[in-house]
């Protein structure tokens, strides 16, 4: 992560985590209807602001096993059962805990721009040694680690892999760009 991308991660965490909005140039919309942010706790109305229900926050349900706890991990059977009944598409992270590149790749799953990500989709985190029906996903190998895109219908997306790779194509390593192929998987699968 760039020290500029850092930079303006740590100054907008307040508002986000505070559950603001923030519109800013080149994001879309119409400036001139955004509500103004107000300091939290502020029982003050704001003129034109509208309640809208906060949706609650998900959380896990599976260990996250050092790929970042802000991500709300889902279990194998668990997560698939839940993309399809949500129509989201699934992330799956297939790796073991004494492999050391699984280990190296932990810390991108902190990367403040995964974990927004993350949200949209339903993320299953398996260490394959537990859970041994995981090695089915495995289309070029049993390699690990492994990170591959589902449909919200459970069905593997062949073309989403890490195209820097000629041999393990579904192998990323903390230099590759995951958020990058987490967009391209939205852009294919996610509802509008």
């Amino acid at each position: 992560m760039t020290s500029t991308r850092l930079v303006l991660a740590l100054a907008l965490a307040p508002a986000v985590a505070a559950g603001g909005a923030l519109l800013l140039p080149g994001c879309g919309g119409d400036p001139s209807t955004a509500v103004p942010q107000r300091p939290a706790g502020d029982p003050t109305p704001t003129a034109g602001a509208t309640s809208v229900p906060a949706t609650p926050a998900r959380t896990a349900t599976a260990p996250s096993n050092g790929f970042g706890d802000g991500i709300a991990w889902r279990g194998l059977e668990e997560g698939f059962r839940e993309a399809a009944s949500l129509g989201r598409p699934i992330m799956l992270v297939v790796h073991a805990s004494w492999c050391s590149q699984c280990k190296a790749l932990r810390p991108a799953f902190s990367d403040p721009a995964l974990v927004a990500l993350s949200d949209r989709f339903v993320m299953i985190n398996v260490d394959q040694d537990l859970e041994p029906s995981s090695q089915q996903y495995g289309p070029d190998g049993r390699y690990v680690p492994r990170v591959l895109f589902f449909d919200p219908a459970g069905e593997l997306d062949r073309e989403l892999l890490n195209a820097s790779r000629r041999r393990y194509k579904y192998y990323y390593s903390p230099h590759d760009d995951l958020v990058g192929a987490m967009r391209q998987a939205l852009e294919r699968h996610a509802k509008s």
